[in-house]
């Protein structure tokens, strides 16, 4: 098994990513997870709108850039593999294709079943994400892009307390504007990642940020508990 895998696992998981390998017209995006606590690269504007998505995800418990190759040695590498909470469960995410990402020979217009990405590797399934879901996914990831920031200073002096108090406070719906307000005794830039960081987890939600800009008229409230 891969020096990248647990060995003890019944399934495999990975928390190293291959080596970046940085072709003459191959750009490199260097970012900071909250999630993973490390910094990534990645090498096209799609992987990182991917890695927002994970980021956002309160779903996604863990998740590893560069996981492993499809196959052979010289087949393409999987964009992510990511560990999922719902299912306890993990998978791999691909990119339908390279775009901007090129370290193999391009492959054929017409796909044969050479190469037609498998639906499992390492018993593990392969999930295709088509560049036409991340053009749907443009205001969210937006959004989030803004976010992520609060989230690394958060990571850095959280504040439970506060973080507890906004909970409290979201039993009903509020604005990003009524929030400041009400925490305003507080340092602003405290306070909103505090906010952040329990959409981050799942603990409030905000269907507003999936589909309009990040504003003072953004709505939050608390998630309702799961029924025991």
């Amino acid at each position: 098994m891969s020096q990248h895998a647990d060995a003890h696992a019944t399934k495999p998981t990975f928390s190293r990513p291959l080596a970046f390998v940085r072709g003459p017209s191959r750009r490199r995006i260097e970012v900071f997870s909250p999630k993973l606590a490390r910094r990534l690269s990645l090498a096209s504007y799609a992987q990182w709108q991917l890695w927002l998505a994970l980021e956002a995800n309160p779903l996604v418990v863990t998740f590893c850039e560069r996981p492993a190759r499809l196959g052979a040695p010289n087949s393409r590498v999987i964009d992510f593999w990511v560990a999922l909470r719902s299912t306890a469960s993990s998978e791999f995410w691909l990119l339908d294709d390279d775009g901007d990402e090129i370290e193999v020979p391009a492959a054929p217009a017409v796909e044969s079943d050479a190469t037609i990405p498998p639906e499992q590797v390492r018993g593990l399934p392969v999930r295709r994400v088509a560049r036409t879901d991340l053009r749907d996914w443009t205001t969210p990831v937006a959004n989030w892009a803004r976010i992520l920031p609060y989230l690394v200073v958060w990571g850095r002096f959280s504040d439970v307390v506060l973080a507890q108090a906004i909970v409290v406070y979201l039993e009903r719906s509020h604005t990003l504007d009524q929030i400041m307000a009400h925490f305003a005794d507080h340092d602003p830039p405290m306070v909103e990642a505090a906010l952040y960081s329990l959409v981050a987890k799942g603990r409030v939600l905000s269907p507003d940020l999936a589909v309009s800009p990040l504003s003072g008229a953004t709505r939050f409230s608390r998630a309702i508990a799961p029924a025991t």
